[in-house]
């Protein structure tokens, strides 16, 4: 892309400026804010450095020879909200009237004007959220895209390290901020590189706790030269003075008088040199990391139980009124599930405009159903309410001509989290080509639009005002960056790369392997090595750096609750490559399970080869010891974040509490395959967390394992007797021969895990059937009959809750009522491989129209037992069931489970009980931390 560059003669900025070259793009220009003539010490602003600003054209003009574009900053930092929105009033009175960030929009905006051309902007923000989405924003507006190279890009010392030696970069202090470390008249215009070289930086860090690289606005410079960009000269300070604030001796910035330019010889050194080595070594490095998951893949055996493909089904479909489903939980909690057009557009030829059609029904089915949520609240609830989306298309080419719609009705400022995936044509119910789930979270629109002041005469009602004024927690967190960086895939759909709500749960949008600095899928190095198996470690990566940018105390992989591996039918086609011509579709199934398994696990127990903290200089420094390792929890954190030994084990059990096995910190993984993926990718991983805090205070675990099995005896194997006359493919097709005792008894073997946080706080349990030859142990005592559907979803609900109840009498607290969502996932389709082809057709034989019926009558008469029993008064006849979708997939396997059987449904199950979890927090966390927001 052509791009403009927006410098202020620091380091920062024209580092920035290098990267964003390297990584391709043409620099067209630079843009800069000035400081007016009669700038004063104290009117710095938030936005800019303005220290320098006499010489930044001597650097773009004669020293890049670019051209230069420069605007006087004549608005101040009014908006001063953490993420800007020129069309909001605050509830403080502020507004973006007058404000600075108007000023860079009028620049860009100038500058589009004399080069219509030019598609992007770079920066160079670094940590400063202030900073980057105020650009981001402005580059919303004018349909620019956000360059932010430095972004996140490593610790502050080995950012420093990158400018000075990669960049080879010559500057100058022309600002200090840190007193008693950096004083004006010691250290103005003294060389970065030396005081790095001579060990000053390093010795005011470890002294004062300094930023290596000035990103606390301890000191800013000037750069005197950068050879791989300053091509044609010199930056040269002739005369200089130093003047320092009247009301603070230990701040000063050092004003240039006169400054020239030293010209230089022509050189031919490209600026691209480095692009393809950058890149190359980064897909490598994931390359060696996959090679190492891989080496613990165990090898398939030929006698290993065999997973089968579905090949026939009964077209005896049962046709079900399509109405979605709605869970209000306390703290107002919600979820929407199967969003769908009460009729299809089959009346339109282009299938995208039918899509399209869909979708705006489904947006005002959405608008209704949010406006009668919560009635009389003020201001109502909205789409701004919501805080994931996921999006079920027939095709993803629908998604192109969806989206600006998608758009419109979300707003591109703090949206919602999204998982979208194509599950096939003619999977969804009706021939339907758009199917969504939302969760919303009650008032969290305008609580995160009205910062954290409340006045008297605020049009927003008790609660709103109420989570508005609580200390302790924050009632939802958006973290959405949009710049191009080498951080993490930037979001601009529009949807945010994680949701937190309360401070306790982080939902994360659905990653894949794109790498962050072009945004294209990751290739693999290595023949030995599927593109499939580079890309789903890349996607743990990007997991791994989102959660790592999360505010209060970023996160890891291993706080998952439960996670969804997307694998898309490429990545069974991949298997083609590196497999024997004659091998069963059924061992494909199995190996490529086993890899993702293989590479997820290691992704996870490595955090992606990703240090939490290190970015923002909190990883600790000092890991578990030697010495005393039983002081130090499993961060390396001393006491546990505790002011003494005494206080950690009273609070945390740490004395008692035994230490962690590999299963009970396994973290369960449903696999499913569907047709296509965003982007033509072959993996998504998409994932529920406990936030850092909570994980910080709380106990995560894993519970055990449990098994069950309903036997039936049937003349065919090859389906299942349904209530209702419906015949439903189990999946078998007759690839492997049977024994006749196989024939005449099989089973369906239900087998659940769950992972928690807290005792009855949250948890995500996971369930699956699989249908397998009944000479297991488990099937004795079995009713030697066919099995009824109801009855197999009625056991997967019960082993769902039950497991989440574990052995800890704390979880028993979890109930139906606790169930925020189900969502059920069914083998759809065929999958076939024909000979001498080289790819696998698919063909859709069942839009779950009948699973959904009969999981609404299981979901509803659970409910109803449950309130039965429990003398629960209902205000009305009705049941509030928990939400539910059913989704249509190709093939599914869940990680800790044995590889038997054939898997026929699996369920995820979210539970949780927010108003037990934030009080849990409460008590430990702000005890730990005496936390106040």
């Amino acid at each position: 892309m052509k791009f403009i560059a927006l410098v202020s003669g620091g380091k920062d900025s024209i580092y920035a400026t290098l990267q964003a070259i390297e990584n391709g793009h043409e620099l067209v220009c630079c843009a800069h804010l000035a400081p007016p003539p009669a700038n004063k010490l104290d009117d710095e602003s938030y936005m800019y450095q303005t220290a320098g600003s006499e010489a930044v054209r001597f650097q773009v003009e004669e020293c890049m020879g670019v051209p230069f574009y420069v605007q006087e900053i004549h608005g101040r930092s009014k908006n001063t909200a953490l993420v800007y929105d020129n069309n909001s009033d605050k509830a403080d009175g502020s507004s973006s009237d007058g404000d600075e960030v108007e000023d860079l929009y009028l620049l860009l905006k100038a500058i589009q004007s004399q080069h219509p051309d030019v598609s992007a902007v770079s920066s160079g923000a670094i940590l400063s959220t202030y900073q980057r989405t105020r650009i981001e924003h402005v580059c919303s507006r004018l349909n620019l895209t956000s360059l932010s190279y430095l972004w996140r890009l490593s610790s502050q010392r080995e950012l420093l390290d990158s400018i000075l030696d990669d960049g080879v970069i010559d500057a100058v202090l022309v600002r200090v901020a840190c007193p008693p470390g950096l004083m004006p008249y010691r250290h103005l215009g003294k060389s970065l590189r030396e005081l790095r070289d001579k060990g000053v930086l390093d010795q005011l860090n470890d002294r004062y706790g300094m930023n290596p690289a000035g990103e606390g606005g301890e000191y800013e410079t000037l750069v005197l030269d950068c050879p791989k960009l300053f091509k044609l000269g010199r930056l040269v300070l002739e005369e200089t003075e130093v003047v320092c604030d009247e009301s603070d001796d230990g701040v000063g910035i050092l004003k240039i008088l006169k400054c020239s330019v030293m010209k230089k010889n022509s050189t031919t050194d490209s600026p691209h040199e480095t692009t393809e080595f950058g890149l190359e070594s980064s897909q490598r490095n994931v390359a060696e990391l996959v090679q190492k998951a891989r080496d613990d893949t165990p090898i398939a055996t030929t006698d290993a139980p065999t997973q089968s493909i579905p090949s026939e089904i009964s077209s005896q479909i049962h046709q079900a009124m399509n109405l979605p489903t709605v869970r209000v939980m306390k703290g107002g909690l919600c979820h929407i599930s199967a969003l769908l057009s009460p009729i299809a557009s089959n009346q339109l030829n282009d299938e995208s405009s039918a899509a399209v059609q869909e979708f705006l029904v489904i947006q005002q089915m959405l608008q209704t159903v949010l406006s009668g949520l919560f009635p009389g609240d003020e201001p109502p609830t909205s789409p701004q309410d919501i805080l994931y989306v996921h999006l079920y298309l027939s095709e993803m080419s629908h998604f192109v001509k969806i989206n600006q719609y998608y758009r419109q009705f979300f707003g591109t400022h703090l949206p919602p989290s999204r998982a979208c995936v194509a599950v096939g044509k003619g999977a969804l119910p009706g021939g339907r080509r758009v199917m969504m789930d939302c969760i919303i979270q009650r008032g969290s629109g305008a609580y995160l639009r009205n910062g954290s002041i409340v006045g008297s005469d605020d049009k927003c009602d008790t609660y709103l005002k109420k989570e508005l004024q609580n200390k302790h927690s924050f009632l939802r967190r958006v973290l959405h960056v949009q710049s191009i960086s080498n951080w993490a895939p930037v979001c601009i759909g529009p949807y945010s790369q994680a949701n937190s709500l309360r401070s306790s749960l982080v939902f994360l949008a659905g990653m894949i392997g794109l790498v962050p600095q072009n945004m294209t899928l990751i290739k693999p190095t290595s023949s030995d090595l599927s593109s499939f198996e580079v890309q789903l470690y890349q996607s743990w990566r990007n997991a791994a750096a989102v959660l790592d940018g999360l505010e209060d105390g970023g996160g890891k992989l291993d706080d998952c609750l439960g996670g969804l591996v997307y694998v898309s039918i490429g990545a069974l086609d991949s298997m083609l490559a590196s497999s024997e011509e004659d091998e069963e579709v059924t061992s494909k199934w199995q190996r490529l399970w086993k890899i993702a398994f293989s590479i997820s696990r290691h992704a996870i127990s490595t955090n992606a080869d990703f240090v939490m903290g290190s970015i923002d200089g909190i990883a600790a420094n000092n890991p578990r010891t030697a010495a005393d390792p039983n002081l130090y929890d499993e961060d390396g954190v001393l006491y546990g974040g505790y002011e003494d030994e005494e206080t950690w084990r009273e609070m945390t059990g740490a004395i008692s509490s035994p230490p962690k096995t590999s299963d009970d910190s396994e973290v369960p993984l449903l696999m499913v395959c569907l047709p296509e993926l965003p982007a033509n990718a072959d993996a998504e991983v998409e994932l529920i967390l406990a936030s850092r805090r909570a994980a910080s205070c709380l106990d995560v675990f894993t519970g055990s394992l449990a098994s069950s099995s309903v036997q039936h005896s049937d003349r065919d194997p090859t389906t299942l007797d349904l209530n209702q006359g419906i015949l439903w493919d189990t999946g078998y097709d007759h690839t492997n021969p049977r024994t006749s005792i196989e024939q005449l008894t099989s089973c369906v073997e239900i087998s659940s895990i769950a992972r928690f946080v807290g005792r009855g706080c949250a948890c995500v349990s996971t369930v699956i059937a699989k249908l397998i030859p009944c000479n297991n142990s488990l099937a004795s005592g079995a009713n030697d009959a066919c099995i009824n559907l109801e009855d197999v979803l009625c056991r997967m609900i019960d082993a769902s809750i039950n497991n989440a109840k574990g052995e800890n009498e704390m979880s028993s607290l979890f109930t139906i009522d606790e169930v925020l969502n189900v969502r059920l996932y069914y083998i759809s389709a065929t999958v076939s491989r024909r000979k001498n082809s080289s790819s696998f057709e698919i063909e859709m034989k069942d839009d779950g129209s009948s699973l959904r019926t009969q999981l609404h009558s299981v979901l509803q008469l659970k409910s109803k037992q449950y309130h039965d029993k429990s003398n629960v008064h209902r205000k009305s006849s009705s049941v509030n069931v928990p939400a539910y979708t059913v989704v249509p997939v190709l093939g599914m396997q869940l990680s800790c489970e044995k590889d038997c059987g054939t898997p026929i449904m699996a369920m995820q199950v979210t539970l949780a009980d927010m108003t037990r979890m934030e009080t849990e927090i409460w008590v430990r966390h702000n005890r730990q931390y005496g936390y106040d927001k």
